[in-house]
């Protein structure tokens, strides 16, 4: 067969089905893949799971996240980590927890509402929500959605031979081991009764702690990157901070799994409550991650910023 019957033949075949030249334009894309992909700061999606193609480029991170947080049932090191967990002085660490927050200039918050809606309906009800009014939002509002979110609502004795009455406070979200390891932070735009800025829900008391210093806290326009909201119309923001020793020195890989499942199960506690509140909001994927830790007094090797949940009234 000669050359131009080829061309030929293949001009037909596309012809007949012009999808084929679509789908091989997609997968000969080349505009961001580079032989240093892996080491310069130009990693597009798809140039990284091309990148699975050529060993000498690193692929996913959450490839080998998956690939190592459960390597098999020989692997004894979450074995070896649980079982510490059990020894008296761990218990009792976890048992006065409360201790790791702080009183001294908290801001106490009012008691949380009872929601009256049902559950179904507030499930099936429950949309995200971009339009923000710029109405500022309650302070018995903001106590509702943090409460339902990971406030405590019970305890669990875990009595030792040097604490008989130790208990773990129990949270609304579930939490791998009831460590944790996740904390909420508020930043404030327009809550009444509340100055602007940034705080750490503190679940045990119940209450605020402001950040000292948080230069721009309440400028959310600084760290979201989004054109599809008005951030100075957003009431506040809700940023999920992780301690990754918190809950890994039980769990090893698998601490970050469970944490993000608890992030879930917290996010949708918020929204739940907010929508019985009816307020709106939305997650938000786009947000400077380094300025917020910077502004949260993350280091950003032990601590992350792992989500972003905006918050607010909407346009009547």
């Amino acid at each position: 067969m000669s050359l131009k019957d080829s061309q030929e033949a293949v001009s037909e075949h596309l012809d007949r089905n012009s999808h084929m030249a679509t789908v091989a334009a997609f997968g000969q894309q080349h505009t961001s893949v580079s032989m240093y992909s892996a080491t310069t700061v130009v990693r597009a999606p798809e140039s990284v799971v091309r990148g699975r193609w050529s060993p000498a480029v690193h692929g996913l991170v959450g490839e080998e996240l998956l690939l190592n947080h459960r390597r098999g049932g020989r692997d004894l090191g979450m074995q070896l980590g649980v079982s510490r967990f059990y020894g008296h002085d761990a218990v009792l660490s976890t048992a006065h927890s409360d201790l790791q927050e702080r009183s001294d200039g908290a801001v106490a918050l009012p008691p949380r509402r009872r929601l009256r809606s049902g559950l179904t309906d507030t499930v099936a009800t429950r949309r995200s929500g971009r339009g923000f009014s710029g109405k500022p939002v309650s302070l018995d509002e903001l106590a509702t959605v943090l409460w339902h979110a990971q406030g405590v609502s019970g305890s669990l004795p875990v009595p030792t031979a040097q604490d008989g009455d130790a208990a773990v406070a129990l949270r609304n979200a579930p939490s791998g081991g009831g460590l944790y390891p996740l904390r909420l932070a508020v930043i404030a735009q327009h809550v009444k009764g509340l100055e602007p800025g940034a705080y750490a829900y503190q679940p045990h008391g119940h209450t605020l702690f402001p950040y000292r210093p948080a230069p721009h806290a309440a400028e959310l326009g600084r760290y979201l990157q989004t054109a599809d909201v008005e951030a100075d119309r957003v009431a506040l923001a809700l940023v999920y901070v992780y301690d990754l020793y918190s809950n890994s020195q039980k769990y090893g890989d698998s601490g970050l799994v469970f944490a993000l499942i608890e992030a879930g199960g917290i996010s949708q506690n918020v929204h739940l409550a907010r929508t019985s509140l009816g307020l709106i909001g939305c997650d938000q994927g786009g947000y400077d991650k380094q300025a917020l830790e910077r502004a949260l007094d993350c280091d950003g090797t032990s601590r992350h910023v792992v989500h972003l949940t905006l918050l607010g009234h909407g346009e009547a």
